[in-house]
């Protein structure tokens, strides 16, 4: 092979390699920016309690199911994002062996900026983030004026690649907000409590 031919084939490789190497940065800044939507059941504890030695049960939100939207950015291994769910709830009161509940009484609106890191990379792809970070929860009681309540939370996210863009989602977190109820509100004999939560939820994220 004549010199002039070797340089001219370098020059044609070298070439190639810069343009896969601007497309993958380009690729890359692309899905800096993420979009994620899921569908979620929490659970609450508290609300309100009885005053021991009385152990009936309070009044607490009942188990609502959300849909979030989700808008965040990689940055490095962390993730920032701030994050919107809307849900409706019932108000019950619940034993081991029986629940009573008002439903459709409640909407709940979440706002949640969040910081995500990356934990480990599962196989050939699967991700696993550990996410926290406050939450403001306004709470719309039927016929009443709403509450804004202050809380954390913090949790674990798998995402399983679905492809370049899309990504199966699964995360599972628990935290605490105040009481959804003035003192005003719980009947004689009751007084507020803090709401620790926990909850589940599915969905997708997608690189924009």
């Amino acid at each position: 092979m004549r010199l002039e031919d070797a340089m001219r084939r370098l020059v044609r490789t070298g070439s190639l390699v810069l343009v896969l190497l601007a497309l993958g940065r380009t690729l890359e800044a692309q899905h800096h920016w993420g979009l994620g939507v899921d569908v979620g059941l929490t659970r609450f504890w508290g609300a309100s309690e009885a005053v021991p030695p009385d152990n009936s049960p309070g009044l607490k939100p009942y188990r609502p199911t959300s849909v979030a939207l989700r808008l965040d950015r990689l940055v490095g291994l962390a993730r920032v994002g701030l994050g919107v769910a809307y849900g409706t709830s019932g108000i019950g009161a619940e034993t081991e062996n029986a629940a009573l509940i008002a439903k459709g009484t409640l909407s709940w609106v979440q706002l949640a900026p969040e910081l995500a890191y990356r934990l480990a990379i599962l196989g050939a792809g699967p991700e696993l983030r550990a996410f926290g970070g406050p939450v403001g929860d306004l709470w719309l009681p039927e016929g009443e004026d709403g509450r804004f309540r202050l809380g954390a939370r913090a949790g674990l996210e798998l995402l399983a690649p679905l492809g370049t863009r899309v990504a199966a989602t699964v995360r599972a977190h628990g935290g605490a907000t105040g009481s959804l109820f003035r003192d005003d509100e719980v009947p004689s004999g009751y007084r507020t409590k803090t709401m620790p939560n926990a909850g589940v939820a599915l969905g997708f994220r997608v690189g924009l």
